[in-house]
């Protein structure tokens, strides 16, 4: 996930072409269909927490949490694509993240060449709802992308924003040490 939504704020330049219907698949796959292929190789996924607000957080509190997600947001990882992989393109990671989550839905979803633009609202059946936001650029070789969370529990009365923002990068071909 970390390499396909590395994971999105876009300047709103080009016209995106606007999936009609983002709760089909169908057209999440022919709207992705242009998308740049990645080649296959060995990559290199970097991250940054870019924002983290929790509203009534006390500020030791808001510190580790910001820790935490830092921590895992900041690993550099590697990982090898092989060619079977790069032929799918991004349809696996998409069908991933739309079914991998029978909580969340896409609500908005655009491709304009390079760039990716897509919204999905998230609901637990209990309460806690929200959104992820996704933005940013593809190439054959290399991702760019943020991803806005903005979530509400009111049942405790929690909110949370967090600002990911994760780069992959072609290194060269697969090695025995890519993960």
């Amino acid at each position: 996930m970390l390499f396909a939504a590395s994971t999105l704020a876009l300047s709103g330049c080009g016209d995106f072409g606007t999936v009609e219907d983002p709760s089909d698949p169908a057209q999440i796959e022919a709207a992705t269909k242009d998308l740049p292929k990645p080649q296959p190789g060995e990559y290199r996924t970097t991250g940054e927490l870019v924002e983290l607000d929790i509203p009534g957080a006390s500020e030791d509190e808001l510190q580790m949490m910001r820790g935490i997600m830092e921590q895992g947001a900041t690993q550099q990882r590697t990982f090898c694509m092989t060619q079977e992989e790069a032929d799918d393109g991004y349809r696996e990671f998409l069908e991933n993240l739309q079914q991998g989550s029978d909580e969340c839905q896409f609500t908005d979803f655009a491709v304009s060449g390079n760039k990716l633009d897509a919204t999905m609202a998230c609901d637990d059946g209990k309460g806690s709802t929200g959104t992820m936001a996704f933005g940013g650029t593809i190439s054959e070789t290399s991702q760019d992308m943020t991803v806005t969370m903005d979530m509400k529990n009111p049942a405790s009365d929690g909110a949370m924003r967090m600002v990911m923002r994760t780069q992959s990068e072609r290194v060269g071909d697969c090695t025995a040490d890519a993960g």
